[in-house]
C-alpha cells in the first residue's frame, strides 16, 4: 500500500513537471510568435514613413479632386416650398463680417479676493 502511494505521488509530481514543461514552450513559442508580429510591424512602419516622405515631394497642382454630386431624395418637392426668384447661390461670396462669432467669458468667483495674494505689480496677461 504505501509503495502505491509513493507511485502515486511520484506520477502526480511527473504530470505536474511535464505540464509546466508544455507551459514555458507555450510561452516561448507565443514569445517568438509576437516578436515577429513586431518586426513586420516595423517593417510597415518604415515602408509608410518612406511614402509619406515621398508624398511630401508633391506638387499640389498635380492632385485631381474629383467631386461627384448625389442628387438628395427629401421625398418631396422642396421645389414647391421656396419662393419663385429662390437662389442657393445667390450669397455665396461670403466674408468674415457675414458670421458673428460669440464669445463669453464667464466670470469664476472664488468667494475671496485674489488680489491679496498675489504680488502688488502682478499683471496675468503679461508675456
Amino acid at each position: 500500500m504505501k509503495n502505491i502511494r509513493v507511485i502515486v505521488a511520484v506520477a502526480i509530481l511527473a504530470v505536474t513537471f511535464i505540464s509546466f514543461k508544455g507551459v514555458q514552450k507555450h510561452k516561448a513559442t507565443e514569445k517568438a510568435e509576437i516578436a515577429a508580429l513586431f518586426d513586420d510591424c516595423i517593417i510597415d512602419l518604415e515602408a509608410q514613413l518612406q511614402t509619406s516622405l515621398e508624398n511630401d515631394k508633391l506638387n499640389p497642382n498635380d492632385i485631381r479632386v474629383v467631386e461627384i454630386d448625389e442628387e438628395v431624395n427629401l421625398g418631396f418637392d422642396a421645389f414647391e416650398y421656396l419662393p419663385i426668384v429662390f437662389d442657393a447661390y445667390a450669397s455665396a461670396e461670403l466674408t468674415e463680417k457675414d458670421f458673428k462669432i460669440f464669445e463669453s467669458e464667464q466670470e469664476v468667483d472664488l468667494g475671496f479676493d485674489t488680489a491679496a495674494y498675489l504680488p502688488s505689480d502682478f499683471d496675468a496677461y503679461a508675456l
